[in-house]
């Protein structure tokens, strides 16, 4: 791997690992201390992810680590009761789409994204080839329900 390489995945894996912990100790903090700390936090991960190359895996597949559906749900509710009335917004899906508002939760989107950066930590202390590595954080998202078709309007 070169150095540039390298510097970008400890960049991103930094970042996710910041992350990660924000959540996972968010009890200890009041809840503007954690809001303000997950969307700093997120803000980096977000950073770090857009610098990650874009590859073609080495190997022909990966293992693909099942969605943990009563984990993200212990989670969701934890950060819905931590998050509180500031959990829950309203949103447009597609703005292309004559839609109606669709509610959202922080706690979801938070949950969600916690699932697919902790699965993208286990590919990276995998030891999977550099390209499957690569190629496997760029399609971790594709286990989230966000991912799923949203029903049309």
């Amino acid at each position: 791997m070169d150095n540039e390489l390298e510097r970008t995945l400890s960049r991103f894996r930094q970042a996710v690992l910041e992350f990660v912990g924000t959540v996972e100790t968010s009890a200890n903090f009041p809840r503007e201390s954690f809001l303000a700390k997950v969307g700093n936090s997120l803000a980096e991960v977000y950073a770090s992810a857009l610098r990650l190359p874009l590859v073609e895996p080495d190997t022909p597949e990966t293992n693909d680590a099942p969605f943990r559906t009563q984990e993200w749900g212990t989670l969701f509710n934890s950060l819905r009761e931590k998050i509180g009335s500031h959990d829950g917004y309203w949103t447009v899906f597609d703005s292309t789409d004559k839609c109606d508002l669709v509610q959202g939760s922080l706690a979801g989107d938070i949950s969600e994204i916690y699932s697919d950066l902790k699965d993208a930590l286990l590919i990276l202390q995998a030891g999977a080839p550099d390209r499957d590595s690569l190629c496997a954080l760029g399609q971790t998202h594709a286990r989230s329900p966000r991912s799923y078709p949203r029903p049309s309007c």
